[in-house]
């Protein structure tokens, strides 16, 4: 669609996201977010897109290089808030249809596909995208009238007072951004819920706006940090592919399960069992007798010896050695010494809670381990409670139960003290053989 421009919104500042730090930078399989949503846009025909960044991730993201029939431009926002990113928009596209996307957020293509074909249909309509949800969203919810038409955006209501079962995704569609901008100018400027104001002020003054309704599946929003584990699993190689590079090298009795990815340069050595859906990045080391399972393994990662990583995404530059990690999220530049354990079940079974800036979150998932943020140092034999965060740029010394959130540029350790008596105890000369004839 030549007309049509992508807006997408890149400028946020990710701090639901701690102790990974930038959400749309973060890579997936070897591409950041906005890498994906380039070939996304290309794939259902839009050859047009501003991204809206922020001051700390506009240089980065002006290093992507845009695909083969995708038109880039690039604009900084200077405040916070999705009514600021579509202004700063405005200074580059002021008129004609538009379409707006969230940058952290995967969309399935069948479900732009899908949208596309309707502003096809009524290109004067405007049209918001929105899923059911079957319990509670912390998020926008759409009210409807008896037509079947939006009557209002009710941004995060008291969970029990929502006006429906359809959550807002952020994929809306205007006829003519100007007419938005008109709005936004006016009630925009609450970087909190000013989008949200403009756009029920637009529907007051009369406008037509519809519902695209899709699947819980076509749309998977990153906000928490635990929502990289579901599009990681979204992301995932599926249906069997095996695509495995030439140059890996794979040593004896090693099992390779399903679906796989493996980049070129890896190793992977004696013992080991793969069981896809699994994903390994470039020059990554699998060391003896690992399990790998559902799991992304980033770039230069070395997994050593009986390391167990389940469910899990794992950044690149890792390091471990007999681990376990399961259904964590590990950044950049981590390393776990010999014995060091994610816990990711409660003992109750209970659902497990997250406290953002102080307030409990729910995270939905009764199964969660660690959310370790780039350049941590774990030592020996280090126990991580289920859902416990920690801040980039820290140290966890040998031995530490870990049951609160650590904050960046930490060292926690154990002071130990150690007392040295005389030894009286008389050692058994019993045989040990009937204890090894059990074994």
């Amino acid at each position: 669609m030549k007309d049509l421009m992508a807006v997408l919104l890149a400028g946020g500042d990710s701090t639901r996201f701690w102790p990974l730090r930038e959400k749309n930078v973060i890579n997936l399989f070897g591409k950041t977010s906005l890498e994906w949503h380039f070939d996304q846009l290309v794939r259902v025909g839009i050859t047009r897109c501003i991204v809206v960044t922020n001051k700390e991730n506009s240089s980065h993201f002006k290093t992507i290089p845009s695909p083969d029939g995708l038109n880039v431009s690039f604009v900084e926002q200077t405040e916070q808030g999705q009514g600021d990113a579509i202004q700063a928009a405005g200074k580059i596209f002021s008129e004609g249809p538009v379409i707006i996307l969230n940058s952290s957020d995967i969309y399935a293509d069948a479900f732009l596909s899908l949208f596309l074909e309707h502003i096809k249909k009524e290109a004067d309509v405007l049209l918001l995208g929105a899923v059911t949800m079957a319990s509670y969203f912390p998020g926008g919810y759409i009210k409807v009238n008896i037509q079947g038409n939006i009557e209002e955006i009710i941004e995060k209501p008291q969970e029990g007072t929502e006006p429906s079962d359809m959550v807002r995704v952020v994929a809306d569609y205007y006829p003519d951004i100007k007419i938005l901008l008109s709005f936004i100018t006016k009630y925009g400027s609450n970087p909190s819920n000013g989008y949200e104001t403009a756009i029920n002020e637009l529907i007051r003054s009369g406008g037509v706006c519809k519902v695209e309704l899709t699947e819980r599946g076509n749309w998977c929003p990153i906000k928490y940090p635990w929502d990289m584990l579901e599009c990681m699993e979204r992301l995932l190689p599926s249906k069997q592919e095996k695509r495995i590079h030439p140059s890996v090298e794979i040593k004896d009795n090693v099992v390779i399960e399903g679906a796989v990815v493996i980049e070129e340069g890896v190793k992977i050595f004696e013992g080991t069992k793969i069981v896809g859906p699994v994903y390994i990045g470039k020059n990554a080391i699998i060391g003896n007798n690992n399990i790998i399972r559902h799991s992304h393994i980033g770039a230069f990662v070395v997994t050593g010896f009986s390391t167990d990583i389940t469910r899990s995404y794992i950044g690149d530059n890792c390091w471990f050695h007999t681990n376990y990690i399961g259904d964590s999220v590990i950044g950049n530049n981590v390393s776990m010494g010999s014995g060091t354990v994610c816990a990711n079940l409660r003992l109750d079974e209970e659902e497990i809670v997250s406290f953002i800036k102080g307030i409990k979150v729910r995270t939905g998932k009764y199964k969660l381990g660690a959310i370790i943020g780039n350049n941590v140092r774990i030592g020996v034999n280090v126990s991580i409670m289920p859902g416990i965060k920690i801040g980039q740029n820290s140290f966890i010394g040998a031995g530490v139960i870990v049951d609160n959130d650590v904050d960046e540029d930490k060292f926690v350790f154990l002071k130990n003290g150690i007392i040295t008596k005389a030894e009286n105890t008389k050692l058994s000369t019993v045989s040990r053989d009937k204890f090894r004839k059990g074994l």
